[in-house]
Formats: C-alpha cells, structure tokens, sequence
C-alpha cells in the first residue's frame, strides 16, 4: 500500500498522517473544495516543520511512522484544517509531555460504544508499539455487543456526549453498534491508559466541514465563506506575521503587502525610497495609511492589488529602477483564499507573476515566505512545473500526472 511522503525535517517527535476521505463524498463540488483544503494543509503542516505521511489507511500509516521510528502521530482526515496559526502545533507539543494514549474527539454514542472521532486523533506511539499496533476500529452498524462501559464525567464540552474526560470502567453495558476508534479507546481502557478528550485549544484551533455529509458540509461552509470574506475585506494585519526578511543590501523600491513594518529594515537610507503597499483588502489599505507617512528617505503608495486575478504592474513599478525588492509574501500559499484556488491554478498564478516581474525589472529581487507549493516540492526562486510536485493521493486520477 502506497503511502506519500512529504518530508519537511528530520525530527521524530511528532508524525502527521492525513487519511484520504474524497472518494466517500457524494457531491462533486464538495470533493474539490475538500482538495484544496487538503493542498493547503499539507503546506501548513510542513512550513511549521513537521513530516506529513499521506495514503488512504490509517492503521497502515500508524504502523509505518511507528517502524520509522516517530514517537506520536496526528491522524486527520480530509476536510480538517488547522486555524488560528500556531495554536494547534504549540498544543500538541504540551499534550504530548503528559503519558496519555489516545487524545482526540471522544464522543459518548449512547447504545453504540464510544467513538474517536475520526477527523483528528493523536496516538502514542510507544504504547502503540508495546500493544502490538491495535488497529483503530472502524464503524459497523447493527453489531450488537457486550462490553465494558468506560466511566464519564456528568459534564461536557458541548451538549450530553461530549466527556470532559473518560476512565476505565468497571460494567458490561450492551451496545447495538461500533463507531470510528472503538478498539483502540477499548485497548486503552483496557490496559488503563490515558484517554484525553481534545480540550478546548484544540477544538478552537481546527475546522472539520464534515464532507462525509453534504447537508452537514453545506452548514459548515457558511464558515468557509465567512473567513473568506473576512479576509479579503475586514482582516488587518497589524504586524508581520512571518520572519524578517534578511537581504544582502538595501533598495529604492519596494513593493509590500499591506501588512506590518519589515520593509523598514530594506530602505536605502541614503537616497529616497518609494514603498508600494498593495492588498486585495481595502480595509488592510486604509489602516496602513494611517499609520504610515512620507518622511525625507521614504515616499508611500497604496494600490489595491489581487496577485489571483488579472495582472499588470508596469503602472505600479518604477520599471527603470532595477534596485527593487517584491514581497510576495505568502499571497499564493494563504488560507484565506485557497480554498476556492486550486494548487494547480496558485501554482500558475505565482509562475506568471514571477516571468511578469522579470519582464518589468529583471533584477528585482522576488522575495516569498511561502510558495503556492510548499511541501509538495523543494523550492526555488524559480518557476515550478505542475508536474514536478509530490502528488497526494486525490490528485492520482490524472489530474497531475
């Protein structure tokens, strides 16, 4: 069985695993959106330095980070994401200080034994070695049984099937059915390990839309829509969010995203400098302005620019003026706009900003803190073929090959 790797270091603390779902969806849209949110997240997880494994089982991409020797695993599927930058990795990091197992969505499922959500869970992987790597469980309806009740806690994070937290019972309780994880939460039980219920970091900082159910997935793609337009019309970026930007000298034209004070560090402070804000966001704009002037070595422009749409820069650039620096940033790696943008169509939308400003000013130096794709391939400051990504499994079906 395949599985895809996409390697971004070489620590061995923490493995993530996506399980692919979209061929389980019944609505076409929803697959392709689902893939974009996947392209997306493969490039978030790996530019905060973690090793994703991809395929289409989980219990066989457990046991295969558990022989490369990782220590724990983040198992998600398809139509998860991670929000809220850096507050999900920041919170795996403590949870796996403690000696648990199983950390995940535990889920109270009444006459059918208790699930772990299958969206994301977190495995131990030494525990997961020394019981002989259990599988998980899969779903199985009418499957009438008897076994051990865990004991509960009365509250919940949210409505009555939500446990604060979960121990080790000691009643058999009849069940009519099994749900997702059922013999890995059992083996746990069993064995008295620690089952931690995702607390409420975790469940603030990721976003499953539910693409197993349409009418589920449509409800939460009222969330998609609204960070969407948030993002392009509301969002401001009051500082930088990603690192300094260290180059070899300094230049007399720079042209920024509408998003924090880096640039500072790139003004030629002996001759005047021109520095071109531009945004999708208007609003983005309109803060900047305020909180920036001209002054003796620096002159200010403000121009509303969507890199995704249709482009010409040669009235925004000095296209004399070789000494030029352009902050792409992240534009085509965002999170704010790829779910609508395919990898495919941001890939063609960086290769053709890229030959544009070579076109315009040959010397400018191109600067990103992130390509469209991130993750998929090594990167260079050159434009990327398609066909030269590392290809996740549901884009297999001659989409990218």
């Amino acid at each position: 069985m395949n599985v895809i790797q996409f390697k971004s270091s070489n620590n061995k603390n923490i493995a993530f695993c996506c399980i692919d779902n979209v061929n389980s969806y019944t609505s076409v849209w929803t697959r392709e959106l689902v893939k974009n949110i996947s392209d997306y997240t493969i490039s978030n997880i790996t530019s905060k330095g973690y090793d994703l494994f991809q395929g289409y089982d989980e219990n066989f991409l457990l046991s295969h980070v558990t022989d490369l020797g990782y220590n724990h695993a983040v198992v998600f599927s398809t139509g998860t994401e991670f929000i809220n930058g850096q507050d999900f990795f920041e919170e795996i990091k403590k949870i796996v200080t403690d000696d648990y197992f199983v950390a995940g969505h535990v889920l109270d499922r009444g006459d059918a034994y208790y699930e772990l959500h299958h969206q994301c869970y977190m495995i131990n992987l030494y525990h997961y070695k020394k019981l002989g790597n259990p599988v998980i469980g899969k779903q199985e309806f009418g499957t009438k049984h008897k076994q051990t009740a865990p004991h509960r806690s009365e509250e919940n994070y949210h409505d009555n099937y939500t446990p604060i937290w979960i121990h080790s019972g000691n009643n058999l309780n009849n069940y009519n059915h099994r749900c997702h994880g059922w013999h890995i939460l059992s083996i746990a039980l069993h064995n008295n390990l620690k089952v931690l219920p995702w607390n409420t970091i975790v469940r603030n900082s990721k976003k499953h839309s539910y693409p197993e159910n349409q009418t589920e997935f449509l409800k939460h793609f009222e969330w998609i829509m609204a960070r969407q337009n948030y993002c392009a019309s509301t969002f401001v970026h009051t500082e930088n969010t990603d690192h300094k930007i260290t180059a070899s000298h300094t230049y007399t034209q720079i042209l920024t995203p509408a998003s924090g004070t880096n640039y500072k560090d790139l003004v030629d402070k002996s001759n005047i400098t021109t520095v071109i804000f531009y945004d999708y966001n208007v609003s983005a704009l309109n803060y900047w302005r305020e909180q920036v002037s001209d002054s003796d070595t620096i002159k200010y422009k403000f121009i509303q620019l969507d890199l995704l749409g249709p482009l010409d820069l040669s009235t925004v650039l000095d296209t004399s003026n070789d000494n030029t620096f352009i902050n792409l940033s992240n534009i085509f790696c965002y999170e704010g706009s790829s779910t609508f943008a395919s990898l495919e169509f941001r890939l063609y939308k960086e290769n053709q900003v890229i030959n544009h400003i070579r076109q315009l000013v040959p010397n400018a130096h191109i600067h990103f803190s992130l390509r469209a794709a991130n993750g998929f391939v090594e990167t260079t400051a050159e434009p990327i073929n398609l066909h030269s990504l590392q290809c996740p499994t549901w884009h297999m079906n001659g989409e990218w090959q």
